[in-house]
């Protein structure tokens, strides 16, 4: 096996017991035990524990912002909202990366501080997103029912975060048509046009 699938393979097997069971079941030698290897491997890729935990989160981060940033590009249904197609590709991302997200926004206990630390800069770039989007929607928000855009931001970032909470925990009741028809119905009430001339 090259260096390069070797290091993914140990970082895919820590992510994966970090999501069974938790940051404080990850050891050197359950680790390399899963991926039939020395401990002197791990040593010599990652340094210790500690590098081995934050390079897997690192990666982890990556990829989800990866996901979230595509999933902001994408074109809305006909009849759709900005919003709703947004959060239609964050699902997807969801869906096909569960292991990832569930670790960034259901962190379990005994995280390295660098997790939180991505969690902040994950929250940043959201925000961020929301922000541009409403931008480039309605400079002023004059023509909006809801003008408060610092308000608007923290609502939707906030649904955001439970739409997706809500999936990874329970996929089966909070189906993407569901959630997706949730979103929908939020975009509409907060950024509903004021009739003309009020």
């Amino acid at each position: 096996m090259s260096v390069e699938l070797r290091r993914e393979q140990i970082l895919d097997a820590v992510r994966d017991l970090v999501d069974g069971h938790g940051f404080h079941a990850v050891t050197l030698e359950r680790i390399a035990q899963a991926c039939g290897i020395t401990r002197t491997l791990i040593y010599q890729q990652f340094g210790n524990l500690s590098g081995l935990l934050l390079a897997m989160v690192d990666r982890e981060f990556q990829r989800a912002a990866e996901g979230f940033l595509q999933a902001g590009t994408r074109q809305p249904a006909k009849g759709q909202s900005r919003f709703a197609a947004g959060v239609a590709g964050v699902l997807e991302a969801v869906d096909a990366a569960p292991a990832t997200w569930r670790m960034l926004l259901m962190p379990t206990q005994g995280g390295p501080p660098e997790l939180y630390e991505r969690l902040e800069q994950g929250r940043a770039l959201t925000r961020g997103h929301l922000d541009a989007a409403l931008q480039a929607a309605d400079p002023s928000l004059v023509s909006l029912t809801n003008p408060d855009r610092v308000l608007a931001i923290g609502v939707l970032h906030a649904v955001s975060e439970e739409l997706v909470r809500l999936r990874l925990e329970d996929p089966q009741a909070y189906t993407v048509e569901r959630l997706l028809a949730q979103a929908e119905w939020l975009a509409q009430a907060l950024f509903k046009r004021r009739p003309a001339g009020s």
